[in-house]
């Protein structure tokens, strides 16, 4: 990253704060025997660690000088496209999108986000319609977090285990970008 742009070295930083955050998280939630503290770290260690997804593919599109204020991969191919440049780094991020540990943490991240509902629950319109039927409403939400099991959730070794895989290919992928 020698020579780079104070920009680009400003999205550097913040994809390496975000992944020292998602790091603390971890930490934090194997120093708790609290269920729900345990809960909330793992989900913020997750958090960060999608946001550390987020924040590199900035930095990429400042590398190849885009300016995107929040572009994802398919802004920044198409937009390398464009200007007849292909990304390795985005090929690789989409590969692992597909199928890798990026796949693992986008699930992860989707059920920190909606809470799965049970098989019993149905649609607005369908409970709308089967309302006589005695068909239930949604759970309470904050019940579902303090008596539900989180089993749905990765554990903290999990996380820190994508944490080292992003921050390894994240290295790699720096290594190999070149400035134009």
């Amino acid at each position: 990253m020698a020579g780079k742009t104070r920009v680009a070295k400003y999205q550097a930083d913040r994809t390496n704060q975000k992944l020292y955050f998602c790091r603390l998280a971890c930490q934090a939630a194997g120093n708790t025997d609290d269920k729900q503290l345990y809960q909330a770290h793992c989900e913020t260690a997750i958090f960060h660690l999608y946001g550390t997804f987020l924040a590199f593919i900035q930095e990429l599109g400042h590398f190849y000088g885009l300016t995107m204020t929040a572009p994802t991969l398919q802004d920044i191919k198409e937009a390398l496209s464009a200007r007849t440049q292909v990304s390795p780094e985005v090929q690789r991020l989409q590969q692992l999108q597909q199928q890798g540990f990026l796949v693992d943490i986008e699930r992860a991240y989707q059920r920190c986000l909606y809470a799965e509902l049970p098989n019993n629950v149905l649609p607005d319109k369908v409970l709308d319609e089967k309302a006589a039927s005695g068909i239930r409403e949604a759970p309470d939400l904050i019940v579902n977090v303090v008596t539900l099991s989180n089993q749905w959730l990765p554990d903290e070794a999990t996380i820190r285990e994508w944490c080292q895989q992003f921050a390894e290919l994240v290295e790699q992928l720096r290594a190999g970008m070149v400035e134009y």
